[in-house]
């Protein structure tokens, strides 16, 4: 049976400053995998990222979603998000950001910003803004009981001891990265795109967070994971693409590959 391409990009170029960013990057990931993105330049990686997040300035390229041609402007007018990014900077706290370099839970263009709002509890994080209500009367409230049902179920699929009323300041940076996914999935995200999450969470507790997004790929969820670390490509995931030069050098199975051949392939000339 074929594999279906939950997600395409197509010629995807970027100049700046005279300098080739993107160079007709061409990417097909496939629905249910997880599939990494190797890359050397940030820029370049950053470009991809741009794209996928509905910004201007790449007339000529295509994102296809499950076989229709869209972007992601119509993706965020629907009714869930089927994309969601969570990258390195999503559980910084903001005492570590004092200058507010990371535009702490702002919504403006840079992406690099937390999302975690230290005071309150997991199930306020997870649904900030989209809070369950109930009616009393003329007068509407949040429903504090649906919600910390509703983030119940949500922990039950982590192999941790979190719970609904724990405040976000208590959990360490794997624990906020994986409620982080569970937002996601509180928004019935179908591709999760994962930009380095893993760079601030100690060495030991990084194959947590690897396990659980191959559970997640158990329940359908694609992942695209941005990585410069060739060690995680072989931890992780499915399928590999080496972003080099702003092009795309070729997809692989990772069951296929030596982990050699990939270095050549990203360090290679």
């Amino acid at each position: 049976m074929e594999e279906i391409n939950i997600l395409e990009i197509k010629n995807l170029n970027f100049k700046s400053d005279g300098q080739q960013i993107l160079d007709n990057f061409n990417l097909k990931v496939k629905k249910g995998s997880i599939h990494s993105i190797l890359f050397k330049k940030e820029k370049s990686k950053n470009k991809i990222l741009e794209f996928l997040q509905g910004k201007n300035g790449f007339n000529n390229a295509k994102l296809i979603i499950k076989g229709v041609k869209t972007n992601r402007k119509k993706l965020k007018n629907s009714d869930k998000n089927i994309i969601y990014l969570i990258n390195q900077y999503s559980a910084v706290n903001p005492e570590k950001d004092p200058l507010g370099i990371f535009k702490f839970n702002n919504t403006g263009d840079n992406e690099n910003r937390s999302t975690v709002f230290p005071e309150m509890t997991i199930s306020e994080n997870i649904f900030f803004g989209r809070e369950p209500l109930k009616s009393f009367l003329f007068f509407k409230a949040i429903d504090n009981q649906k919600m910390n049902e509703l983030t119940k179920n949500l922990l039950s699929l982590l192999e941790l001891e979190l719970y609904p009323d724990q405040k976000m300041m208590e959990l360490s940076p794997l624990e906020k990265q994986l409620v982080e996914i569970l937002k996601a999935l509180s928004y019935q995200a179908e591709i999760l795109l994962i930009d380095q999450a893993v760079v601030n969470i100690v060495e030991e507790k990084k194959s947590i967070f690897f396990d659980f997004i191959k559970k997640l790929k158990e329940k359908g969820i694609t992942v695209v994971y941005f990585t410069q670390e060739i060690k995680e490509v072989f931890t992780s995931s499915d399928y590999v693409s080496v972003l080099k030069d702003g092009k795309n050098m070729g997809e692989y199975k990772v069951s296929n590959l030596e982990y050699n051949e990939l270095a050549l392939l990203l360090m290679g000339k």
